[in-house]
């Protein structure tokens, strides 16, 4: 049995978005109500303007903090398994008749194909990593 599990670099986990998250909005909220009691009103409309965005970009961030992607041999079974925004899909492969090919779009170029379908992997390698990811892989295909 052999697996490749394969992660995002995230700096922060939900968890610590969360609590950033409620600091950046007590501070905001404070700094806004220091100046609407000295009467600058349209801080609030600023203030809200700013939250609204963050909120959005801090949502978008934590849906995809915890995106992975894992590949499992075991005999002649591949399966790789994808989350992505909190979704899983799951392929099942023959390493018989599975191949790893190239694609030339761009960064993430690794295919498993069959006469049937192709799955893109390797979103979450690292470059200088691709290569040695493609022989150990290579290895147990086609045999």
């Amino acid at each position: 049995m052999r697996t490749w599990l394969m992660k995002r670099n995230c700096s922060f986990s939900p968890k610590q978005v969360g609590i950033f998250y409620l600091s950046i909005v007590s501070f905001s909220l404070l700094v806004a109500l220091y100046f609407l009691l000295i009467g600058v009103w349209m801080i609030i409309i600023f203030t809200c303007i700013e939250l609204i965005a963050l909120t959005v970009a801090l949502y978008v961030y934590s849906k995809h903090a915890l995106d992975y992607e894992k590949i499992t041999i075991v005999g002649k079974h591949l399966v790789v398994e994808r989350s992505w925004g909190g979704k899983v899909r799951i392929e099942e492969f023959n390493t018989v008749w599975t191949k790893l090919i190239h694609k030339n779009d761009g960064r993430r170029d690794l295919v498993l194909a069959t006469s049937t379908k192709e799955v893109p992997i390797g979103y979450f390698i690292v470059a200088n990593q691709q290569e040695q990811f493609e022989k150990d892989l290579s290895s147990y295909l086609g045999l």
